[in-house]
């Protein structure tokens, strides 16, 4: 594998790490949290998250919107046990896919199905990036609701 993949990876990894021990954590009580009517509850937030390697790879290789609310709807994560099954799942899947490619098709260009292109590498980044997005807004949602913070590393 591309060794700015690996480094990539072990941060994606950190992140799969930090996210096992929040849901591990997460009561069923803060898992109904709904901040707001219109906003996600943790566990929506959750079931995004943990399908976030999986969905945006196949957004990266130009999956219809069609495609992808398919791929939601096959795709639940009602219990913590599925949540964590579908994150180790979609990284697992996510690193194989990508330990495959060499530079050529690491840095060819992919569409999605709203017209963004990226390189290969850049919907890697995009990836790592979306998952700390989620991360972050998963941690303030919850630190909120417990009214203190969660006894969990982010970074290492």
């Amino acid at each position: 594998m591309n060794s700015y993949c690996e480094m990539v990876f072990n941060q994606i990894n950190v992140n799969i790490h930090s996210l096992t021990a929040i849901i591990n954590d997460v009561t069923e009580e803060e898992l109904a949290y709904r901040p707001l009517p219109h906003k996600r509850s943790i566990q929506e937030l959750l079931q995004h998250l943990c399908l976030i390697c999986s969905a945006d790879y196949y957004i990266s290789l130009g999956y219809s919107a069609a495609k992808m609310n398919d791929f939601y709807l096959q795709h639940p994560a009602y219990t913590k046990l599925e949540l964590k099954a579908a994150l180790v799942e979609g990284f697992n899947q996510l690193k194989a896919v990508y330990s495959s490619f060499d530079e050529q098709k690491l840095f060819s260009l992919q569409t999605s199905y709203w017209g963004c292109t990226y390189t290969c590498f850049e919907w890697l980044l995009e990836i790592q990036s979306h998952l700390y997005h989620h991360r972050a807004e998963l941690y303030t949602l919850l630190t909120c609701y417990r009214r203190n913070g969660l006894d969990v590393v982010l970074f290492e």
